[in-house]
């Protein structure tokens, strides 16, 4: 112990009642001391022999624990590839190829999803339609008894619409009633008029953040965590940046999709404008999901029901790391026997998330 910490216990305790106690009971404390300290020396001899009996030349081989990692595959069509062998797949750590333990497709795993709908003056035409789309996906995605979604809002501050649930008739009555909740009078105010009130900003990276933390906190691989954004992908508060996103992503292996959207009286030219695509698809490609930008309404539709797919048609496969001495690494998945598919997973993990 440090001497100086050392002697601020000391005097602490002797400042203290819990000190005054003790003075009338010394002799037991002290008894207690004494025979501690002999059953500490007689481990600690008995270990010293123990230990001299091993040979200095013998090497002890802790073997790492496996690495599970979900991924998608899709065709050149985007469409989900639902068969894949061993033979099909090469992984690799830090660069260095691994032997792969074990492959094949996922099981129907309990999914945990968090929407999160930026409500920001940019995206207050295409609200309406964000809700509606959101419900579609609500009552696909939630098909097991142990499925459970959420609903977080974001502008400049955040509002947890509906906390996780089971219920699609409680997330139906959340979004129902999303536009009285909001903080600013995004909804109340129809057409949206600047001159009637000010446009709210977003706070979207501090509400992608926010989601991940309202997942449950086991990591055990039994459960699909989930986090989809529906907005135009511009955070204008600053309070959290990209990259804490995906770090804290890859700490609680969750996965994030976005459905980037901006306002469609825009034009083709005014793409980089209307949606921050650059943000949106390295916040997808890197936690092993995807970014969709739809412009009709229809293709708004398509894109919930690929996520959906998705966490339907996935793999998952197992290796023991050769690498002992990283504490975050970096994983690429390929099939080279196919080089018009895709593959989507995890850049990478920690080995103790909780650091």
């Amino acid at each position: 112990m440090d001497t100086a910490l050392a002697a601020s216990v000391v005097s602490t305790l002797d400042a203290g009642p819990s000190m005054n106690r003790l003075q009338g009971k010394w002799p037991r404390v002290h008894w207690l001391v004494v025979l501690l300290w002999s059953l500490t020396a007689s481990i600690v001899a008995a270990w010293a022999q123990e230990r001299a009996a091993i040979p200095d030349d013998t090497t002890v081989t802790l073997r790492a624990q496996q690495v599970v990692v979900p991924f998608t595959v899709v065709d050149r069509l985007n469409r989900p590839v639902t068969t894949i062998t061993a033979a099909d797949v090469k992984l690799y750590e830090d660069g260095v190829e691994q032997d792969i333990v074990s492959l094949g497709r996922a099981p129907e795993l309990p999914t945990t999803v968090v929407v999160v709908l930026d409500c920001s003056g940019s995206m207050v035409s295409r609200l309406p339609l964000a809700k509606r789309a959101t419900l579609m996906f609500l009552e696909r995605i939630l098909r097991l008894p142990q499925d459970r979604a959420a609903l977080l809002a974001c502008q400049q501050d955040l509002l947890l619409v509906q906390p996780l649930t089971n219920s699609l008739d409680a997330l139906r009555q959340a979004l129902a009633t999303l536009d009285e909740q909001l903080p600013s009078p995004l909804g109340r105010v129809v057409p949206f008029e600047p001159k009637q009130a000010t446009p709210p900003g977003t706070a979207l990276y501090a509400a992608l953040y926010a989601a991940i933390e309202l997942l449950p906190e086991e990591r055990d691989d039994a459960r699909r965590r989930v986090v989809v954004a529906i907005s135009d992908g511009f955070d204008s508060e600053g309070l959290i940046r990209v990259g804490e996103v995906i770090e804290h992503a890859w700490r609680n292996q969750v996965s994030l999709y976005a459905l980037g959207i901006g306002q469609p009286e825009l034009t083709a030219t005014d793409t980089n404008q209307m949606v921050n695509r650059a943000d949106l698809e390295r916040l997808c490609n890197s936690t092993g999901g995807q970014a969709f930008f739809p412009r009709l309404d229809r293709e708004f539709f398509t894109a919930f029901a690929q996520v959906d797919a998705d966490l339907r048609h996935s793999f998952v496969l197992a290796y023991t790391p050769t690498n002992e001495s990283a504490v975050f690494r970096t994983i690429r998945i390929e099939v080279p026997h196919h080089p018009d598919w895709k593959v989507r997973h995890r850049a990478g993990y920690y080995t103790n998330p909780s650091e």
